[in-house]
């Protein structure tokens, strides 16, 4: 279920681990990062470099996403089940201080395993930022790949600066890549924001867009301003919908800047 930043160095998968080690006397946050729509952990790779030793940073792997007919053991077909899946997973390691960094689809999952957590009386995050994403009541979008072939659906992944050239040229790999978008902007859209229960986060709530982002409005990632009791601060930043690996220098200043006013 978790990584640590160390276990995922840019050449090698090595080192997946299913708990988290005790936090060292220079740590004072961990960080748990969720991937965006068709990526994995490996998407924080490198992170614990720029952000520093006074934080850890914590890929969160997610439960296999593929609909009910397809057999997949451990799967999950809806953002309620995903969300169940990773707060029940997660809630044995957010007895310390901690924050929640999610893009795009995992903005989403994020908020609804703070809400989960909050809700059952436990410890809030210090912290929730949200990249590249609308605020958890604005409509969404209409999934960009319905109707797409394999090709097509990878062609405007590559436009969003989410894929590399190699999966173009790999047939397999491309395949696989766009099932797991297809899947996961499935599961996105089976999401529906409640009408009632969910109270405003009780923490600073931070988002950041890309200037560029074809997908999400500038007025709908501002909206997130309603989801937090706390503090509340929104950044545009150059680039597209992965303003993050574009410009990772300004990105990771905003976020040291964001996790910089947590409270310890």
């Amino acid at each position: 279920m978790f990584h640590t930043t160390a276990n995922i160095p840019a050449a090698t998968a090595a080192g997946t681990a299913e708990s988290i080690p005790a936090t060292n006397e220079a740590t004072r946050l961990r960080l748990f990062c969720f991937h965006h729509a068709g990526g994995s952990a490996w998407s924080f790779s490198g992170w614990g470099q720029w952000l520093g030793r006074g934080v850890e940073v914590v890929p969160v792997s997610m439960p296999p996403r593929s609909a009910p007919a397809a057999g997949v053991p451990g799967a999950v077909s809806t953002m309620d089940d995903l969300v169940r899946e990773v707060t029940r997973q997660l809630t044995p390691f957010l007895d310390e201080p901690y924050a929640f960094y999610g893009h795009s689809m995992g903005a989403l999952v994020a908020y609804g395993v703070a809400q989960r957590h909050i809700a059952a009386g436990r410890r809030p995050p210090a912290c929730f930022v949200a990249g590249a994403h609308r605020a958890p009541h604005v409509q969404a979008a209409p999934d960009l790949t319905v109707g797409l072939s394999d090709r097509a659906s990878l062609e405007l992944l590559l436009g969003l600066g989410g894929a590399g050239r190699l999966l173009r040229e790999n047939p397999v790999r491309m395949k696989a890549a766009v099932q797991r978008l297809r899947e996961d902007l499935r599961v996105c859209a089976t999401y529906r924001h409640p009408a009632a229960g969910h109270r405003p986060l009780p923490c600073p709530v931070h988002a950041l867009l890309g200037q560029g982002d074809p997908l999400v409005r500038e007025a709908d990632a501002a909206a997130w301003r309603m989801h937090t009791s706390a503090g509340f601060s929104f950044r545009s930043l150059p680039g597209g919908h992965f303003f993050n690996r574009e410009h990772k220098d300004l990105f990771f200043a905003e976020l040291g800047r964001a996790l910089g006013m947590v409270e310890h």
